[in-house]
């Protein structure tokens, strides 16, 4: 059950990767064609701009250099201020293009550091040795501790099931997964069953909330296999049910 949570949680944090990078790809596609059309539309204008200038330096060099706006006649002097208009306006679409540009280079950062951030964070897995004092928990001092914390629940649990106690074992369990059980033990010696999977101790060695009722606890526990100590570490997921943290299966 444990191992299969495992491999759900790595499977959605794979989607999420992919879904990230895939956004971010589609996102900074998108900018490129826009600032190639920005530049383009750019370069059209500074060509426009160029000509402009090029064709008022040339009427004024054929003018005369001393002449002032009294001695254009009327049709010469509508031209000149309609083409100074156009220059100026070329130029102020030229500051505003260069505007754009800056915002598009401040929002494809955006966009690559929002990616980042959303990408999930791969936690170390830890050891037994990494388990501090007060999380190793040593079968001779297992007690009935209630459910009020997830390490409660689980040591109250496997004390249960080293005392045959099927009623306290089940207690440990949310209710889909006790109908569950039920019909698992339902033709089988309980406590023959907890002999046989007798648990020696456990460690709790990390713990991640989901929110504020619920909880993923990495737990390792050692068995005896045929004289010999082994030992894992699985992802236990417990969720907050009147007041009692249970363990249960996520959908």
């Amino acid at each position: 059950m444990w191992e299969r949570d495992a491999a759900k949680m790595s499977r959605l944090k794979s989607i999420l990767v992919l879904v990230v990078v895939g956004g971010l790809a589609l996102f900074i596609v998108v900018q490129y064609e826009i600032l190639a059309k920005l530049r383009a539309g750019n370069n059209a204008l500074r060509s426009q701009l160029d000509q402009l200038t090029q064709a008022q330096a040339a009427r004024e060099s054929t003018s005369n250099p001393s002449a002032t706006a009294n001695d254009l006649n009327a049709d010469q002097l509508a031209e000149l201020l309609k083409l100074r208009g156009e220059v100026t306006q070329l130029r102020g679409q030229t500051n505003e293009i260069a505007a754009l540009r800056q915002q598009n280079d401040a929002l494809r950062a955006s966009a690559k550091m929002a990616a980042a951030a959303a990408l999930p964070v791969e936690r170390k897995k830890k050891t037994a040795d990494d388990a501090l004092p007060q999380d190793i928990h040593l079968k001779e001092s297992w007690g009935f501790r209630g459910y009020d914390s997830p390490e409660n629940t689980l040591e109250s649990m496997l004390w249960s099931a080293s005392k045959g106690d099927k009623t306290g074992f089940m207690a440990g369990f949310s209710p889909d997964m006790q109908e569950k059980f039920q019909k698992d033990f339902a033709q089988k010696d309980f406590a023959e069953e907890a002999r046989t999977h007798e648990i020696g101790e456990f460690r709790v060695l990390d713990r991640q909330a989901v929110s504020d009722d619920e909880m993923v606890v990495t737990i390792y526990t050692t068995h005896d296999d045929n004289g010999k100590t082994t030992g894992n570490s699985e992802d236990t997921h417990f969720k907050k049910i009147d007041g009692q943290w249970k363990v249960f299966e996520p959908k």
